[in-house]
């Protein structure tokens, strides 16, 4: 018997986008969805280094890191140059 772990991707479906999430980034995308509305949703944003969650309000939260932070990615989130 095969384990969920162990299955291929579903035929026909394309994988188009993952990241990796830690318990904090998990626990960050809970916490924000307890404020939502009912039937309000988030869209996941994936950027090369972060992952962001976004309301239907355009209300944003940086849900976490998908590497190390450095200081010139704080400089881009803080719109200042490289």
């Amino acid at each position: 018997m095969k384990t969920l772990a162990s299955r291929a991707n579903p035929k026909g479906m394309k994988l188009v986008a993952s990241t990796r999430f830690t318990q904090d980034m998990a626990n960050n995308l809970l916490e924000m969805c307890k404020h939502l509305e009912e039937g309000e949703t988030i869209t996941l944003e994936l950027f090369e280094w972060g992952v962001w969650g976004k309301t239907e309000n355009n209300v944003r939260l940086f849900i976490g890191a998908t590497e190390p932070l450095q200081k010139h990615n704080l400089n881009r989130v803080a719109g200042h140059a490289n």
